[in-house]
């Protein structure tokens, strides 16, 4: 009989969910609403629900379950299965794995979700040849995830990978985690839309952008040449490099993934990344390290999740 593995990512909008057996392959993806009514004590349920129900569709017994991985936008403590808080979704100090344990009978895995985007890269996605990768995911926020010889790197709270709450300007814009110059607040898209509003103050010039221009706005008429655009676009890519150099010192990793819908930029946000950051990096530590954009998309969570089960399970072995 057939043994599979259920990856599930915990989004603040939607839960994506990924069934794939124990040797890798995906037999199926789907996704649901992400119920936060109430703090969220009843996504559990539907999650259980969700899964269940697709295990009917396709004529498994829950026998044929061995183990859930899923991924949660918060800190996690992943010896106990609770997470800690999760802002997002509502929970703190939730029993996530035992619930889901209790309900299925298998061990059930919890990470953050941007550290199993990064486990889902190495995995089957843009970092699949290396054996140590950063992986910066860029959007409403700003997370990162380190893989090294393989293996997730978290640290005992969990915080490893956090790029986002690294000081890059100090004494700068106040942080939502409520310390100030956090580079989230200056990449992320947030941090993009505050700079143009700052740039606008002083700008004299012509610009197609308006203090109510979105992100993806941004860098469109940046890559368009405007002006403006590209002076902003120029500093939030001097900011990431300069953090990004930092992290490639301590970690010294063969290649940065970048992901998130801020990637989407391509090329117009590149260019200037790599200029930066080859100004910024310890020489010994570019060596051998090079840039590439994250090929997985919204299904690395699932990934990642399912990855961070079958390597607790041994799957790999």
């Amino acid at each position: 009989m057939s043994k599979y593995v259920v990856g599930v990512d915990v989004g603040g909008t939607s839960t994506k969910f990924g069934l794939f057996t124990t040797e890798g392959e995906k037999m199926d993806k789907w996704k649901i609403a992400t119920d936060r009514k109430d703090n969220g004590m009843y996504l559990t349920g539907h999650i259980t629900e969700s899964i269940k129900e697709r295990f009917v569709k396709h004529s498994i017994s829950e026998g044929g379950l061995t183990g859930i991985g899923i991924g949660v936008p918060g800190f996690v403590d992943e010896a106990s299965g609770i997470v800690d808080i999760a802002v997002n979704i509502g929970w703190e100090n939730y029993p996530l794995s035992t619930n889901l344990a209790d309900a299925f009978h298998v061990p059930v895995f919890i990470n953050n979700d941007a550290n199993l985007a990064a486990a889902g890269e190495h995995w089957q996605g843009a970092g699949k040849k290396e054996a140590s990768i950063f992986f910066v995911t860029l959007g409403t926020g700003v997370g990162g995830g380190i893989i090294v010889n393989g293996d997730l790197v978290t640290g005992p709270s969990g915080t490893a990978g956090e790029i986002g709450h690294t000081i890059t300007v100090p004494h700068g814009r106040l942080c939502s985690c409520g310390r100030e110059g956090c580079l989230e607040e200056y990449v992320a898209a947030k941090g993009l839309q505050r700079s143009l509003r700052d740039y606008l103050r002083n700008f004299e010039g012509s610009s197609s952008l308006h203090k109510d221009s979105e992100v993806i706005d941004i860098y469109e008429a940046a890559k368009a040449g405007d002006a403006l655009a590209v002076d902003i676009v120029n500093e939030a890519a001097y900011y990431l490099a300069y953090a990004l150099a930092n992290a490639a010192t301590m970690i010294n990793p063969e290649k940065i993934v970048i992901g998130g819908g801020i990637s989407a930029a391509g090329e117009t946000l590149m260019r200037p990344l790599v200029a930066h950051f080859k100004r910024f990096v310890l020489k010994e530590a570019d060596k051998y390290l090079s840039f590439e954009f994250a090929q997985l998309g919204n299904d690395a969570g699932i990934y990642g999740a399912t990855w961070l089960a079958m390597r607790r399970l041994g799957c790999f072995d």
